[in-house]
């Protein structure tokens, strides 16, 4: 791996330069890469301390190591889902590759550098990071500053930067056809973005070419559109024309283009996460197709192209646009009809719902009849679904699909489970109180749907229930009929019992590995009722910060969790204490210092230390002199963990004091360690005071452990970068006369910027 030249990648890096594949002899790079890919996954499924997460992070760990003893670093760079080394690329075929590459991009990840002295605590803490949603990165304030909230000194990012993009020849807008060698699917995309790119992310200055601006994903798309940093309009022009180049290539090739696949399923993900409202005018431009082509497969084909929750919601706009189209009917059907029966439900659908079922007998023969009325019915249920939903209207104990000739009873009898039969009727009943009904009704159905909160909630349906909530919460504002907005506030009432508070923080804990997300999205629509629940749950967990996402559940909460977190302070369990103020910390503001301050006085040495990052974070006047008391300590922990905090905070003020911490005298290799970490706190705080330190230890030339000194060296040339440009001349000097190639490297890479 020496001979690989260590470059700091990004996704502006182009991919037409240095395309060549890696030697095979590079092992132990590709197992680093599978260990942390697998490290990862566990991290973010498993809650802390599982044996599970312990076994792959020792297993990375011990790869990691292997690495540092060859080379002090270990940087990959990140072009959408590809790693690069330097300027060659890992195999871009690899699934494992690709999956981890695709983790950093989606968070904002230009480069990862992986750096010798990491421990198992930091790699779990960088794997808390990078499996975090990454909206919820955005609104911490961007990858930059997660992981420097975080605490990983030893694991180095950076960030992509979308405001450097700009056109670097006009022609590149338009790419007549997919360039050679490139995946089936991504010329749409690629285009797609092009002409956004060309519209909203030009400017002047340096940049990249637009050929490498399309490895934006459609996450990260979503976000520039969301923040208006890309014309909006104009994306929904091109996605017209994409979809109408769909609808024209369905019509003649019959079956959709691997390529026409893939972009939808790009689009699909980028809708996702576009802001409702610009989500809605992207719907309406789809609904518009399929309405032009209904009736015929083109339309069926288009619709099954988006997933149940799109199609419901482009219904809902629909009908709310006074558009010919009955959202009930349209939304039930396409339960009923959205799975092939030769094969698997298509992504989006977690339910195989066919419709041949018979319903509950809450659904009324007289109201399933009433959906055959709407105006728009033969556009939407093909002759076979018709035949069956007719079934379905007759009063017969035995099951009307048995006698639908070819119908595969044995495959859908699990649909008739008591979890499945629970979500169809939920979803029906929502669709018909969305009808224009009258109070008797409405009354009625909202009952039955309320008699079934019980069993949704043991079964873990949290997105059905959250679409109840929300609905009779906007039912109780919006119906013109006074009876029926107090029906609806009557049966929003279940979801206010604290009884039912307390099962709902329960039944997210037992479904939190596999519909975590789901869960505290409920939670949340629930209000702040659920945090004292919630906060007992958090004192379970003795590992810093306890589960991930419940931290950031309570995080989401705000005020009512710091509330909830400055009553539970005098609780005995350190841990619990030391988290809450982490919380605190990362949630709280100024306002809570007055509660936290006691704690100085607590007798666990991580408590106090915690207290002492609370007041660095919220610049509090007692925080300095007491990070000074820290650094000062006879215990090696605390004091290394106040040069940490130092760097974290970047602390001026405390700059002496960590220099004279400096090990001049080196009789041990651990000592490097020391210089190791003293220098580059020294680097995020970039005070020039430093820099005579700096200049002697980079002159250094004699040592019992050259191999640990010259590892040294390059960390001190790393950490420059945060120093006023004129104060490092002498220092860069020193390291283009180095005879390591590295530190010249990173001299280079100093002085353009510097030029800049």
């Amino acid at each position: 791996m020496d001979e690989t030249p260590e470059k700091n990648a990004s996704p502006s890096a182009s991919p037409q330069q240095g395309r060549q594949e890696l030697p095979l002899d590079t092992r132990l790079l590709s197992d680093a890469v599978i260990e942390l890919n697998i490290s990862r996954k566990n991290v973010g499924i498993y809650p802390p301390g599982h044996v599970q997460i312990t076994r792959s992070i020792d297993q990375a760990y011990v790869i990691l190591q292997k690495l540092f003893e060859i080379r002090s670093e270990m940087t990959l760079g990140i072009a959408k889902d590809t790693l690069l080394v330097g300027q060659d690329y890992l195999d871009r075929k690899n699934p494992v590759y690709r999956d981890f590459a695709l983790s950093l991009s989606q968070r904002g990840i230009a480069a990862v550098t992986f750096i010798s002295g990491m421990d198992r605590d930091e790699l779990v803490r960088f794997h808390r990071v990078i499996t975090t949603k990454p909206e919820d990165i955005r609104a911490a304030g961007g990858i930059g500053k997660v992981m420097s909230d975080a605490g990983v000194p030893h694991v180095r990012v950076q960030a992509i930067d979308y405001s450097s993009f700009h056109l670097t020849e006009e022609k590149e807008i338009v790419h007549s056809a997919s360039r050679p060698g490139e995946d089936p699917g991504t010329g749409k995309w690629q285009d797609f973005v092009s002409h956004l790119v060309a519209g909203g992310l030009a400017s002047s200055g340096q940049g990249v070419a637009l050929k490498d601006a399309t490895e934006i994903d459609p996450g990260e798309l979503a976000r520039l559109l969301n923040e208006r940093a890309v014309d909006a309009h104009t994306a929904v022009e091109s996605y017209d024309q994409i979809i109408t180049d769909h609808v024209r290539g369905m019509a003649e090739r019959k079956q959709p283009s691997q390529e026409q696949a893939a972009t939808l399923a790009n689009m699909n993900d980028l809708l996702r996460d576009l802001h409702p409202e610009l989500r809605k005018q992207f719907l309406s431009v789809a609904f518009r197709h399929i309405a032009s082509s209904s009736g015929s497969s083109t339309s069926e084909d288009l619709l099954g192209g988006f997933p149940d929750d799109m199609v419901i919601e482009m219904m809902r706009h629909a009908s709310e646009e006074g558009k010919q189209i009955s959202p009930t009917l349209a939304g039930l059907v396409q339960k009923l009809s959205s799975v092939d029966s030769k094969g698997p439900a298509r992504p989006g659908q977690e339910y195989s719902e066919r419709g041949q079922e018979k319903p509950a007998p809450v659904i009324s023969p007289e109201h399933m009849e009433k959906l055959f009325d709407r105006e728009s019915y033969e556009q939407y249920v093909t002759s076979d679904y018709d035949a069956t939903l007719k079934n379905l209207t007759q009063d017969s104990g035995s099951l009307p699909v048995a006698r639908i000739e070819g119908f595969p009873l044995e495959e859908f009898a699990e649909t008739l489970e008591d979890d499945r039969l629970d979500f169809q009727i939920g979803r029906a009943l929502l669709a018909f109180i969305e009808e224009d009904i009258d109070e008797d009704d409405y009354g009625e159905f909202s009952r039955k749907l309320i008699a079934i909160v019980p069993d949704l909630l043991k079964t873990g349906n949290f997105e059905l229930l959250l679409d109840a909530v929300e609905t009779l919460r906007r039912h109780s504002r919006e119906k013109a009929s006074q009876e029926v907005s107090a029906l609806a506030g009557e049966a929003l009432k279940i979801f206010s019992e604290p009884e039912f508070l307390s099962d709902v923080v329960n039944s997210f804990d037992g479904w939190a590995r596999s519909k975590g997300r789901a869960g505290a999205g409920f939670l949340l629509a629930l209000g702040p009722g659920t945090v004292p629940a919630l906060m007992d749950l958090f004192s379970v967990d003795e590992a810093p910060g306890g589960r991930r996402i419940l931290f950031d559940l309570l995080s989401n909460f705000g005020q009512p969790a710091v509330d909830e977190a400055v009553k539970r302070l005098r609780d005995p369990r350190a841990y619990y204490v030391r988290n809450l103020v982490m919380l605190i910390r990362w949630t709280g503001s100024q306002a809570t210092l007055p509660y936290v301050k006691p704690l100085l006085k607590h007798q666990d040495q991580k408590v106090r230390l915690e207290v002492i990052a609370a007041l660095l974070r919220f610049k509090d006047r007692d925080g300095v002199p007491l990070l000074r008391e820290a650094l000062r300590s006879k215990d090696p922990d605390v004091s290394s963990q106040a040069v940490f905090l130092s760097g974290q905070f970047r602390v001026a003020d405390v700059t002496g004091d960590v220099l004279s911490m400096i090990k001049k005298v080196i009789l041990f290799e651990a000592d490097y360690t020391v210089n190791e970490e003293i220098i580059r706190a020294l680097g995020e705080i970039g005070d020039a005071r430093a820099i005579p330190d700096l200049k002697k230890l980079a002159r250094a030339s004699w040592t019992f452990y050259p191999a640990r000194l010259a590892r040294m060296k390059v960390a001190l040339f790393e950490s420059l970068g945060r120093y006023p440009r004129e104060s490092i001349a002498d220092l860069l000097k020193i390291g283009n006369r180095s005879g390591d190639e590295r530190i010249r490297r990173i001299c280079g890479k100093l002085a353009e910027r510097k030029a800049r």
